[in-house]
């Protein structure tokens, strides 16, 4: 797994850096005892700093009694610590006296129609794709057979509200060591995926007239959804740094919808200081944030940025996490991070999503054999082999454009699996190009499609188009560009 740790690199004493974050990992119970550490040379390609520097850092914590190495094995977490510093976080105490009150609210259906382009398409640069080539199948058919012949597999087992015990203790530790959030297995509520996620967020926090603000562009069927129950929905623009948080509405027991990692579909990320100033915004407002980070693990250079979740000491962050793109949107597996006090209604919330039976709507078995994935090591395993073969699609991606087009503008992309680019001045618009494309049997995307409001809230927005890349071929990548560059 990566680690959460932030190295800055004009600073002095890397080693030392490192040696106290991991550290700080460890006493605040971040990192379980016993939790396995990324090896050094994939520590030092995370953090861009020599190998010799994690490997003097991992002796100092070893010498120190904080990790323990084990012959051909690899460098854990101890089970045993040179004095009382360990101390396992279980939520600030704001979390145990901050109540909101909880309304439930049934959406009303929205009808309206969305375009698709058509079956014929030959190459489709589609958003969010995953390769299916790349699903671990075999391990993934050895440990459901491994669970299948355990003496305790059933299948009349109906499973519990929060979901498999094993599965939410596993996440919690992930979470802690990769994402730098701290949090108890209780407070983790497994759920179908995102979509999920949000209706049970929607039947917590929005009534008919609540605010919701939104990044825009943003995803325009979460719009619909919030829209759905009820939302007025606040469109607050994006720029490089993130959301422009002085734009927020200030109305009160408001909501905001977040993309703080990677913003989708922009691709940026969010600032540090306007992450502190979203906090203090729903402190203020009396306010919630929804969290979704999708698509963290597939990254390709440098530490993810911590997460909101991460930084919250007032109960105020839901943070939303999904196996859609690691794994596939096949396996319909998410889960939610919730302050403690509003881990009930959210497992009632679901219940009532999930025809009214108290369980998790996703099934005991692919609970479980997720659980050994991530256990055994396999998740990790597989995440380095995707990151690997998306990186090269990436590239693939950009040299194409560069070879056929010219000089392009393109968002930086430290992860996830499309890219932004910035139309040329003498291109036609975004849409009119999309258009065209079509013809050629193309599917290419635009900031249009990510429009949740009336108006656009991005200068020259027509600018832009959207191209995914994880589900193409190298191949297909490079035919699909030159018959871009032919159409025009």
């Amino acid at each position: 797994m990566q680690l959460a740790l932030e190295i800055d690199l004009s600073a002095a004493s890397l080693q030392n850096q490192v040696f106290k974050q991991i550290h700080g990992l460890i006493v605040s119970g971040r990192l379980k005892p016993g939790a396995r550490l990324p090896g050094t040379r994939a520590l030092s390609e995370q953090l861009g700093v020599s190998r010799n520097t994690i490997i003097l850092a991992y002796e100092t914590l070893t010498s120190e009694g904080y990790l323990e190495s084990r012959e051909g094995a690899g460098t854990y977490v101890s089970t045993t610590f040179p004095d009382n510093s360990l101390s396992v976080a279980s939520g600030s105490n704001h979390d145990a006296t901050y109540h909101k009150p909880v309304h439930l609210f049934v959406p009303v259906a929205d009808d309206k129609k969305r375009s698709v382009p058509p079956s014929e398409i030959v190459c489709d640069f589609a958003l969010e794709s995953t390769d299916p080539a790349c699903f671990p199948r075999s391990v993934w058919r050895r440990l459901t057979n491994w669970r299948m012949q355990s003496s305790k597999f059933n299948l009349t087992y109906s499973g519990t509200p929060k979901g498999l015990r094993e599965l939410r203790e596993t996440l919690a530790a992930y979470l802690g060591a990769s994402r730098g959030i701290s949090c108890t297995p209780d407070q983790i509520v497994i759920v179908t995926g995102v979509q999920q996620a949000l209706n049970v967020a929607a039947h917590l926090f929005v009534r008919a007239g609540t605010t919701v603000a939104m990044e825009a562009p943003g995803c325009r069927t979460t719009a619909d959804l919030f829209r759905a129950y009820g939302a007025h929905i606040a469109p607050v623009p994006v720029d490089q740094s993130g959301i422009v948080v002085r734009h927020l509405p200030q109305s009160r027991n408001g909501v905001a919808f977040a993309t703080s990692a990677r913003q989708y579909p922009m691709g940026v990320m969010l600032s540090a200081s306007r992450r502190d100033i979203l906090l203090n915004w729903a402190d203020q407002t009396d306010s919630h944030i929804i969290e979704v980070d999708f698509d963290t693990e597939i990254r390709y250079q440098g530490s993810p940025p911590p997460p909101l979740k991460s930084l919250d000491t007032h109960g105020r962050v839901v943070y939303v996490g999904s196996f859609a793109a690691s794994i596939g949107p096949g396996l319909r597996v998410g889960y939610m991070v919730l302050p403690p006090h509003l881990v009930d209604p959210a497992v009632h919330a679901a219940s009532l999503l999930d025809h009214g039976f108290p369980c998790t709507g996703v099934p005991w078995l692919e609970q479980a054999v997720l659980n050994d994935f991530i256990e055994t090591g396999a998740f990790e395993k597989h995440l380095r082999k995707i990151r690997k073969t998306y990186m090269a699609r990436r590239d693939c991606l950009i040299l194409a454009l560069q070879k056929h087009i010219g000089s392009v503008q393109i968002n930086p992309v430290h992860c996830g699996t499309h890219l932004v680019w910035e139309l040329p001045p003498d291109f036609p618009s975004a849409v009119k190009l999309q258009t065209l494309m079509l013809k050629q049997q193309i599917g290419v995307y635009t900031l249009r499609d990510q429009n949740i409001g009336d108006a656009d809230y991005l200068e020259n927005c027509d600018r832009y188009l959207l191209l995914g890349f994880a589900a193409l071929s190298e191949t297909a990548i490079e035919e699909g560009i030159s018959r871009l560059a032919k159409a025009l």
